[in-house]
Order: structure tokens, then C-alpha cells, then sequence
């Protein structure tokens, strides 16, 4: 009863005030309710992702290039779809230019709410809400599926930006990220963060899941190449990851070939003076944990030396009729 009463007194006020217009009570729940649905928005992670994330408009700084749509109660003909300009400012009617920069919406309603209420509505009903995000956005780059810009409302975590851009490219053992991600941040004070990334996933390390903002750029590094020639049974390039050991890229080279290879092996790289610097290993004493297992760096070259009587057994077999590639054919055709 109390409600009704007072929707009356609106009613009857408006009838005395001449220009200024309020909304009419029968029409004020329904037009409520219309701008609460409309105050949540979906906000999809790209133009082209399948995901979308619901928000709270609420929370978000309005900035340049925003599409803000503005509704009045019982004033329709003031509503505007407007986008803010690079000063942070929309033009509105009757009030003019209106700083939004900076603000939330629910503060820009505020403003706007006084502002109309001073010199042209009595006690104005005004609703504010983002229709299309333009002002906060990261950058992701490097190693992942879908690089590119993304906008986001609001300070994001490092996991859920990866996941916007697709994760990390070519997952699993194939993945061709390094060990890291870098969050390079240029607003406030200029830093970079490099976060071990299989802590980042493997372990779940919440003090390792970081606070993305606007203006971040996170970089995910390929991972680096070293190269395995030689005495192997597939001579190529290993992907440098997770502090990928000698041992561990001849076996991913297929192995050392029993038939032409030694134990002897070289590995030649820059040092940090970009100066050939060479070391020597032993495959046998490896295995046995006679030597340590040296981790390779980014464009090592590892040679399996071949042993030339194995190699000149080998050659003399494949030249020999009927010889079938093995040693022991070899010493069939010896005399």
C-alpha cells in the first residue's frame, strides 16, 4: 500500500512540473527489471571464440573506444548509444560532454544522475551499461594457438588469459613452448615477471598464477632447438625444454645406432661471448653414472662420433652381394 501511495505521489508531482518527465508507476517494475537483465552482458573472450564469460559491467573502467548505451526512465527519447572518445568523454543531450573516463558504470550513473538533476529532470532514473569492451586488453604472443589481442573486464589470471588465446601451441610432449612465460608490464612500474610454466601447470602454484591487466603483454617463448647428428638412428632437432639432458635428446634422436656409433661424443655451442666452446662425453660412462648427464642449451650441436672400422665394416657389407646391412654379414664375405 505504502509503494502504491508513493507511486501516486510521483504521478501527481509530475502533473505540477511542467518539463520535468518521471516514469509511470505501472511501467517502473517492468522497465526495472529490463535494465537489471541488461546490467549482465556476454563478453566473448575474441570475436571468433566459441567461449564467452559472464561479467559484472560493474566492475569494469570505462575507457576510450567503450560503446556505453544510456537509458532514461520514462525519457526515451534522451536514451543514446554513445562511444567514448579519446579524452574519455561521450556528448549527451541536453548536458553536453560528460567525463566517463576512468569510472565505473555505476559511478557514471551517479554523475549522470546529478548532473541531469540539477537543471533538467526531477529526481532522473538513468541506467548505464558497456555494449561493447574496447578499452582493456592484452596482448598474447609467441607459442601459443591463437595469438593476438583480447579484450578483458576487469583484472584477469594468467591460466584464463592462456586460455583465451588456446593454450599453449601443440600440446603435450609436442608443445613447442619453452620453460617459461613472460608477462611483460609497462604501466606503473615498467617490469617483466618470468614465471616457470611447467610450475605455472603441473603443480598449480597459485603464487604463480599472476594478475593480468590492461596493457599486459604475455609472451610465451618456442622453445629452442639443439641438433643431433651422427651415429643415431634419426638424426635431427630436439625441441630444448625442461632441462633436456644429453641422454635424454639421443634418445629422442632414436638412440645411438649400435652398428655405427662409439661411445665418444661432442657437443659443440656459443658460450655468453658468443665465442665455439666444445665438450666431450662418454655415452657408456653416462648410463653408469660415471659422468654427469650435461643439460643442453638452445642450438647445441651433438655429434655421435662414428667409429671408422664400424663405418668401413658397414659400407664393405652394403657393397658386398647379398650383404644385408649387418656386421655379421660383413665378416661372412671376409676371407
Amino acid at each position: 500500500m505504502k509503494t502504491a501511495n508513493f507511486f501516486k505521489m510521483l504521478t501527481v508531482l509530475a502533473a505540477g512540473c511542467g518539463a520535468a518527465v518521471l516514469f509511470q508507476p505501472q511501467s517502473a517494475p517492468a522497465q526495472m527489471a529490463r535494465m537489471q537483465q541488461a546490467s549482465l552482458q556476454t563478453f566473448p573472450a575474441t570475436s571468433t571464440s566459441s567461449q564467452s564469460f559472464r561479467v559484472n559491467p560493474n566492475d569494469y573502467i570505462v575507457g576510450s573506444e567503450d560503446l556505453l548505451e544510456v537509458q532514461f526512465f520514462g525519457q526515451e527519447d534522451l536514451n543514446r548509444q554513445v562511444r567514448v572518445d579519446g579524452e574519455g568523454e561521450v556528448t549527451l543531450p541536453l548536458v553536453g560532454a560528460v567525463k566517463v573516463g576512468g569510472c565505473t558504470p555505476k559511478a557514471i550513473e551517479k554523475n549522470l544522475m546529478a548532473a541531469y538533476g540539477a537543471r533538467y529532470l526531477r529526481d532522473p532514473q538513468i541506467s548505464l551499461y558497456v555494449k561493447e569492451y574496447r578499452h582493456q586488453r592484452v596482448s598474447v604472443t609467441g607459442a601459443v594457438d591463437k595469438p593476438g589481442y583480447y579484450e578483458i573486464i576487469g583484472p584477469r589470471k594468467l591460466l584464463e588469459v592462456l586460455a583465451m588465446a588456446g593454450g599453449l601451441q601443440d600440446k603435450g610432449a609436442s608443445s613447442k613452448a619453452g620453460d617459461v612465460v613472460q608477462v611483460i608490464r609497462e604501466h606503473g612500474d615498467p617490469h617483466t615477471l618470468i614465471i616457470d610454466l611447467k610450475s605455472l601447470q603441473a603443480k598449480a602454484d597459485p603464487g604463480l598464477n599472476v594478475t593480468i591487466h590492461s596493457g599486459d603483454v604475455v609472451h610465451v617463448p618456442f622453445a629452442g632447438n639443439a641438433y643431433v647428428l651422427g651415429g643415431v638412428r634419426a638424426p635431427g632437432c630436439v625441441a630444448v625444454r625442461d632441462n633436456l639432458t644429453l641422454s635424454q635428446a639421443l634418445a629422442e634422436a632414436g638412440g645411438a645406432d649400435p652398428v655405427l656409433s662409439n661411445n665418444q661424443i661432442t657437443i659443440m655451442r656459443l658460450d655468453e661471448n658468443r665465442n665455439p666452446l666444445t665438450i666431450t662425453a662418454h655415452l657408456n660412462k653416462i648410463l653408469s653414472r660415471k659422468e654427469p648427464d650435461i643439460t643442453l642449451k638452445d642450438n647445441d650441436v651433438v655429434v655421435v662420433n662414428v667409429s671408422s672400422f664400424k663405418r668401413g665394416l658397414y659400407v664393405f657389407n652394403k657393397l658386398m652381394p647379398g650383404g644385408n646391412g649387418s656386421i655379421s654379414g660383413a665378416y661372412r664375405f671376409a676371407p
